[in-house]
């Protein structure tokens, strides 16, 4: 295990744990700080900044970052999350997220089934139902309806409705 990891239970034992409804319900590392769905999950601790991620990155390329922020905050309660390399986005669980490069910013997002778009560069299959996809934003004419739609799909897994079994 690296300094910065913190070992949690196994994967096995987390079916047997109630699932939070609400961000109270969350469990909270006590070394990092972070919140996730179930207790000593495994996760890299750490504490960054949003600065240093952007430190190579043209100055358009934060504004685009608060622009994304500011339609992600519309959807409802969330906690940005800035890592080594990206920034996570949580509601209940991380659901979308950004990684500033020189001239764009990286956009993903979780859904439970594959979405068809051009715009899509890069589309990972994590599971049967969970599926991260990849999009540049290179300006804020991208921010469009359709990305609206992708924000508001993955704040909906973000949220866990699709565990709803009612």
């Amino acid at each position: 295990m690296n300094d910065g990891e913190c070992s949690g239970s196994p994967g096995i034992a987390r079916g047997l744990q109630r699932m939070p409804e609400s961000r109270a319900d969350l469990w909270r590392c006590p070394k990092c700080g972070n919140t996730f769905v179930s207790k000593n999950m495994w996760h890299s601790c750490g504490r960054f900044k949003l600065e240093p991620l952007f430190e190579r990155s043209e100055p358009h390329v934060f504004e685009l970052f608060e622009r994304f922020i500011a339609f992600v905050q519309d959807l409802g309660p969330v906690t940005v999350i800035p890592q080594k390399s990206r920034i996570a986005i949580q509601a209940l669980v991380r659901f979308t997220g950004c990684i500033p490069r020189k001239d764009y910013l990286e956009c993903s997002f979780w859904f439970t089934r594959r979405r068809a778009s051009p715009r899509f560069h890069k589309i990972e299959r994590f599971g049967p139902s969970a599926f991260g996809h990849y999009t540049r934003i290179r300006s804020e004419a991208e921010f469009d309806d359709e990305f609206r739609s992708w924000l508001h799909e993955a704040y909906q897994v973000g949220q866990r409705k699709h565990l709803d079994r009612s």
